[in-house]
């Protein structure tokens, strides 16, 4: 009995290793892609002109991969924005919810994943419940342009504003933005957490994976019986 124990745990962990270890076991629907800029000036007094800031939009058109993929408007469901060297500010905002006020152009990749292109413009004015703000006491922020102009990101009377040291979010500076990945986190709050990471899912190979697991397990348990 012991020895069926034994290799019963074997199966598990081996068919577990491979649904973790191949590239298409995390893949999920939602991708995202970062921008990395440097703040110029800023009226917010918890936001700190030199550092850097992120802005992270998270899109979904259906497909589990991040080749030959074009996403537009229609497809994005989150951006979240952090500002600081040590993204202690923070605001995000459901697209789903509430859908930017402006986004043309669209995300595409190639074969290898790596974007060729990326919207030309996106920008919101949130309302409602659709987003949150952290480390802001003062004012709550409303405004968020990508669109290669200045200002980025202001408060709702837009009396207090973040300015980006290269004009505004380059959105076709494609070396600016990361290349898309995995993003399977919930838009909510938590994502602005310093520390927050993207949640991996099983994509469709993982699922076969597990099927066999179980099926597998089912096997050893009729010999047993």
């Amino acid at each position: 009995m012991r020895h069926l124990r034994n290799h019963r745990s074997r199966l598990a962990t081996a068919f577990l290793a491979c649904a973790i270890g191949l590239p298409g076991a995390a893949q999920a629907a939602p991708f995202a892609t970062t921008y990395t800029g440097t703040i110029s000036t800023t009226d917010f007094p918890e936001i700190i002109s030199g550092q850097s800031y992120s802005v992270t939009f998270v899109f979904d058109n259906g497909g589990n991969s991040a080749s030959n993929q074009a996403w537009t408007g229609a497809h994005l469901r989150c951006t979240f924005w952090r500002m600081n060297d040590a993204r202690n500010v923070g605001f995000v905002q459901d697209l789903a919810i509430s859908a930017p006020t402006l986004a043309l152009g669209s995300a595409t990749t190639d074969g290898a994943g790596v974007l060729t292109g990326m919207f030309t413009e996106i920008n919101g004015d949130p309302a409602g419940a659709s987003f949150s703000s952290t480390g802001i006491t003062h004012t709550v922020p409303a405004h968020w342009f990508a669109n290669g102009i200045n200002n980025v990101f202001s408060d709702a009377a837009q009396n207090r504003s973040v300015h980006d040291a290269s004009g505004g979010v380059q959105t076709q500076q494609l070396s600016r933005w990361s290349p898309p990945q995995p993003f399977n986190s919930p838009c909510t709050p938590a994502l602005l957490a310093p520390s927050a990471t993207p949640v991996p899912a099983l994509g469709s190979t993982g699922w076969v994976l597990l099927s066999a697991l179980l099926a597998g397990l089912g096997v050893l348990r009729r010999r047993r019986a």
